[in-house]
């Protein structure tokens, strides 16, 4: 399964750019690219975040601009899938092109920031903490309005984007300066399979199997699809999943290291420092929910 484009019609109608507000039951779950930058902000939603060969757990609150034609897409956890008409994932979404305002727009003085930020965006770009819900709140705002009233808010969510001091770029330069889309035809089941199987021992030599693909052509793939090996997408996908446990439960971090996959606690440690900059422990401290 490659990546899928979305062709698009943002600008349909009376409209300069795409806006909605819903509540569905999980996040659009292909990995899939288009021309239009997106700008999501999830409201009420948690599962695992892909842009480009960034792989990262998300929750309530997430807020990221994606770039043209980077490959991503937001998998939304088990129970999302589940029919549970109580559990619903809700969404802001914008979706518009460079020029959607016009062609000299970004070309002003008063722009220059929001074209840094666009620039930016090629990597994907996640604002965080207080900022991305105030951000995420006017964005709700865009999905609520019409006419000039909507345009205005839009202007107004971009330049306070631009103005944030908590963000983070996602998507790595070299996967974004070497990438060739056309050339993923097996990232998407690649990613599905490693969230589907974390929790156990999935090798190397299985995950190649289920692509039909000897280990050399899989390993020789993958590396140039992510710009990563299998092992380093396995820990993050897993460390992701840890992060939920430390976080939403009160599970040892033993038990929690097991539960994701980790049949060695202190490879498990490692492995989440390298990652995350923290220890296990370290990082329940910091964002424990009700702490």
């Amino acid at each position: 399964m490659k990546p899928i484009f979305l062709e698009k019609d943002t600008q349909a109608g009376e409209n300069s750019f795409f806006s909605r507000y819903a509540v569905v039951p999980h996040t659009y779950d292909q990995f899939h690219y288009h021309k239009e930058y997106e700008l999501l902000y999830n409201i009420e939603n948690s599962g695992t975040r892909f842009i480009g060969d960034s792989i990262r757990r998300f929750g309530n609150h997430d807020l990221v601009l994606v770039g043209p034609n980077i490959p991503h897409f937001w998998h939304s956890d088990n129970q999302y899938f589940e029919g549970n008409p109580n559990i619903t994932a809700k969404v802001a979404l914008v979706q518009f092109v460079e020029d959607f305002i016009g062609k000299k727009f970004l070309e002003i003085p008063e722009t220059v920031r929001i074209r840094d930020l666009l620039i930016c965006a090629s990597q994907g770009i996640q604002i965080r903490g207080d900022e991305a819900r105030l951000i995420g709140d006017k964005i709700i705002e865009v999905t609520q309005q019409s006419g000039w009233k909507r345009l205005i808010k839009l202007i107004e969510v971009l330049c306070m984007m631009s103005e944030a001091k908590d963000y983070v770029l996602l998507a790595s330069r070299g996967f974004c300066e070497s990438h060739k889309v056309g050339n993923e035809e097996r990232i998407s089941s690649i990613f599905n399979q490693i969230i589907k199987n974390h929790h156990r021992d999935f090798k190397l030599e299985e995950a190649a199997e289920l692509t039909n693909m000897n280990i050399t052509a899989f390993c020789r793939y993958i590396k140039k699809a992510t710009s990563k090996t299998f092992s380093q997408i396995l820990n993050e996908v897993r460390i992701g999943f840890a992060c939920k446990g430390l976080i939403n439960t009160n599970d040892s971090i033993s038990q929690i290291a097991y539960d994701c996959g980790y049949q060695n606690v202190p490879y498990f440690n490692r492995q989440f420092r390298m990652i995350k900059d923290l220890s296990p422990q370290e990082y329940r401290m910091k964002y424990k929910v009700g702490k």
